[in-house]
């Protein structure tokens, strides 16, 4: 959540009227990107100034030459101009030759670089340049675990509050989708008064389920032995077999419960220890196994591997036609979590 953070500060100060130099937006999640740059686009400037004073420019179609021409050139009639530059990730030639640039940012222009669904090596010197003389901002992408606190901070910025169990419950319906978040925010906000409370009830009313569930959802409630949500999501991918194939979501189930096999293998069950097995690297997914095989004895796991080879055949029509499958996974989900 560190991204959030940074990114109210930054936020915070442009209200204050306090812009820097140079702006290097880059990471896998759009909206702070798209947040930023449209502020400095609309706030930076004063509307009258923006026809001479605004010049945004796109990734796929940028000359170097014309760029540098455009950032040292002097406003006209205005305090700064702003130069954009969108969909930097498409530019075909070198960051590196704009190094001396983010060196020495000409101080009445606005840069932004909006680098969109990518990271950069910030061990490269244009991006330490840029660390030195401006800002660089990594918006990154949010676990699920973490779209409850993100949706009360996002609720807290209205001036709203929201408990707990209807930010889960909003997570629960609209996904990593933080556009969509905020929208759905802002028309409770409608019905809602500013006195009181958003409940879980006000969500229900208002707020439809929208988003999409993956494998991996599924892996983590039935890991979890969060019932609802797993006979939910059992449901959902059942129905959207065509994006979600059987054979995928037993393999990804298969190989989660595979680990924690071989974590209740492990002598130690230590972080290290977590972390040295088989698709285990991060420590987010090492705390998901050791909180997951918890919840788990070593015999409930074998005997659930065993049933996945069993279902796996069933799915395939092996020895019997095939069955349908939400009816699988509905079988399935039960078996899991009993």
């Amino acid at each position: 959540m560190a991204n959030v953070k940074q990114y109210n500060q930054i936020m915070n100060q442009m209200r204050d009227g306090e812009f820097s130099s140079v702006y290097l937006l880059y990471g896998e999640e759009p909206y702070y990107i798209d947040k930023i740059s449209k502020f400095i686009e609309t706030h930076a400037i004063e509307e009258h100034e923006r026809d001479f004073n605004l010049n945004i420019f796109y990734g796929r179609d940028l000359n170097k030459d014309n760029l540098l021409e455009t950032l040292r050139r002097f406003p006209m009639m205005a305090q700064r101009q702003v130069v954009i530059i969108r969909e930097a990730q498409d530019y075909s030639g070198k960051w590196s030759d704009l190094e001396t640039y983010f060196q020495n940012p000409v101080a009445s222009t606005l840069f932004v670089v909006d680098f969109k669904y990518k990271k950069v090596d910030a061990r490269l010197k244009w991006v330490k340049a840029v660390q030195k003389n401006g800002i660089a901002f990594e918006s990154s992408k949010h676990y699920d675990s973490d779209l409850p606190d993100v949706i009360t901070q996002f609720a807290r910025i209205i001036k709203y509050r929201i408990n707990p169990a209807a930010s889960f419950l909003m997570a629960e319906y609209l996904g990593n989708d933080l556009e969509k978040i905020e929208m759905e925010l802002e028309k409770l906000t409608i019905s809602v008064p500013l006195s009181k409370e958003i409940t879980q009830d006000d969500v229900r009313q208002h707020i439809g389920m929208s988003r999409e569930f993956s494998a991996f959802d599924y892996v983590d409630a039935l890991a979890d032995k969060d019932s609802f949500r797993s006979f939910q999501i059992a449901y959902f991918l059942g129905k959207n077999e065509k994006n979600n194939p059987m054979v995928l979501v037993l393999s990804a189930v298969f190989n989660h419960f595979s680990r924690l096999m071989m974590y209740h293998g492990l002598k130690q069950k230590d972080m290290s220890s977590v972390q040295s097995l088989p698709g285990v690297r991060s420590p987010f997914v090492a705390r998901k196994v050791m909180r997951h095989g918890q919840n788990f004895t070593p015999l409930k796991t074998a005997q659930i591997i065993r049933s996945l080879r069993e279902f796996d055949a069933r799915a395939k029509g092996v020895e019997s036609a095939t069955a349908r499958p939400l009816d699988l996974l509905k079988e399935l989900t039960y078996t899991i979590l009993n």
